[in-house]
């Protein structure tokens, strides 16, 4: 089990409208859960203005995007918008930043090809610009000069969390940010990521391990499974879904007919597409125990902040899910 004390979340997809997901986070907060994340894509609903809807119906959960890229928001930009967001929380913000999906990126003529020396570049600039720092960076990919935040932020140490798949960034986020943004899938792949992060860390302080994980409890309704494929299948619709997949046990040949599935039948092709290896792998699905189990099993190899997907509904199955698991492992 993680060294750190175990937090729990929720996660949202970016496909509600913001006044059902802010509800949503409000019943979140009453059933105990610690933080909020909120995806976001090129064109999908903005992740602030989500989170900021949330910070004034909410009082305790940390808030978090999961995560914003470099790409559609240049760093500085990024450090100005969580510390915003620290401001109107009251200190309860969290930078979940990444690379973002390339496939939705390249479209919008993003230069996405050094995915690490970005990811790099965008950690340093959001540090020191909340840090009160005047930036002065010719970097590969960014370029500031002389820049400063234009108000103080409420907090210089806001914890940063960085996305990672591939053993680079895994130690990046080890070496430079409080927290790694994990992909739920088996102990094979997570076990040696979280591994790979850790050894990479030059300090004491806790280090954060979340991940977002697709969990669907089995009450007969066929919907539910249908919702796991297609969250799952969007995952993998990206560039780096066969190695993904291989870290993962899982044959890397099954992710080309997710893509052509979404391509040429839109998402009830992509679901369909999806094998049935890569759901029991990537995705929890079962009886309320058996979901129980399986998070406390995540735990175990050292997730530390497991985030459930609410997509909308009654979230009751999925929060009690979440109370349970807090309650076993208290």
């Amino acid at each position: 089990m993680a060294d750190e004390p175990l937090a729990t979340g929720v996660w949202f997809q970016g496909g509600l409208k913001v006044d059902v997901a802010t509800a949503l986070a409000v019943q979140a907060e009453q059933a105990g859960v610690d933080s909020v994340w909120v995806a976001e894509g090129p064109i999908a609903r903005d992740a602030f203005v989500t989170l900021c809807s949330m910070a004034v119906a909410t009082s305790r959960v940390e808030l978090s995007t999961g995560v914003v890229n470099p790409f559609t928001r240049h760093p500085a930009q990024l450090a100005a918008s969580f510390a915003s967001l620290d401001e109107l929380s009251g200190g309860r913000a969290a930078c979940g930043i990444g690379i973002g999906a390339r496939d939705f990126l390249t479209p919008i003529g993003a230069d996405v090809s050094k995915p690490y020396t970005a990811a790099r570049e965008m950690v340093e600039t959001i540090r020191r610009l909340l840090a009160r720092e005047d930036v002065v960076l010719d970097g590969q990919v960014f370029t500031l000069n002389h820049v400063r935040l234009g108000f103080r932020p409420p907090r210089e140490d806001m914890p940063i969390y960085l996305a990672a798949t591939g053993p680079k960034m895994c130690a990046l986020a080890g070496e430079a940010t409080d927290g790694i943004y994990l992909l739920y899938g088996t102990e094979q792949y997570l076990g040696p990521a979280i591994a790979r992060a850790r050894e990479a860390r030059t300090t004491d302080a806790p280090f954060k391990v979340a991940s977002p994980i697709l969990l669907g409890i089995d009450n007969g309704d066929e919907s539910v499974k249908a919702s796991l494929r297609a969250g799952v299948g969007l995952n993998l619709s990206e560039p780096n879904a066969e190695s993904v997949l291989e870290a993962n046990g899982l044959d890397p040949a099954l992710a080309q007919p997710i893509r052509d599935g979404l391509a040429n039948g839109g998402i009830k092709g992509l679901i369909a597409a999806v094998d049935q290896s890569i759901v029991d792998k990537l995705t929890i699905f079962g009886t309320h125990a058996q979901c129980v189990d399986r998070l406390v099993e995540a735990v175990s190899w050292g997730i530390n902040e497991p985030q459930v997907l609410l997509s909308g509904g009654d979230p009751t199955p999925q929060l009690n899910v979440i109370r349970d698991l807090k309650a076993q492992l208290a």
